[in-house]
């Protein structure tokens, strides 16, 4: 153990402090400082998404909510909690993780997908750059989050077929 810093509650080590020093430069996350694996948030995020298969949201999204707290910069859980936060009706909340998610990593299909449906549900444009960007992150559908995307592209370029008979019958 390395040399010992007293404070008010007790003792604590010098690779402690500094951990801690390095955590509120924004240095470290606080599941860096916990020393949290990937492999454990891992495991966490698996319950949180088997929670939400089961329609166990409100214990999915207290799961998810901690993982991000304890790593802010972790997209996959971003993409998630916005994910369980859609479920649960919270959808500005949704898009604001979503959102964060694609500040680290535009390319999270999870994130471009959900986010470009919910855009396109309020009449934001911005939903059709982000479902297609979410086919090109995924272009051969490995993801659900590809398939998904890839299917509203064609279900999209369809009601446009369609709107333009309309259009001309009308005409």
């Amino acid at each position: 153990m390395g040399r010992v810093i007293k404070y008010e509650g007790g003792l604590m080590d010098t690779a402690t402090t500094e951990k801690l020093k390095a955590f509120v430069r924004g240095e470290m996350t606080w599941a860096e400082v916990e020393g949290m694996t990937f492999q454990e948030a891992r495991a966490i995020a698996q319950v949180g998404c088997d929670l939400a298969a089961a329609g166990r949201c409100e214990e999915a999204r207290i799961l998810f909510e901690g993982l991000v707290e304890g790593n802010p910069k972790d997209t996959a859980s971003r993409a998630a909690l916005g994910t369980v936060y859609q479920k649960l009706g919270r959808l500005q909340d949704a898009i604001t993780e979503y959102s964060a998610a694609l500040e680290r990593d535009p390319r999270n299909p999870v994130a471009l997908v959900n986010r470009g449906e919910l855009y396109l549900r309020q009449g934001n444009r911005q939903g059709f750059t982000d479902i297609a960007n979410a086919v090109e992150a995924d272009p051969n559908g490995e993801t659900s989050a590809g398939r998904r995307a890839r299917a509203l592209v064609k279900a999209i370029a369809l009601a446009a077929v369609e709107k333009m008979k309309e259009t001309k019958a009308q005409a």
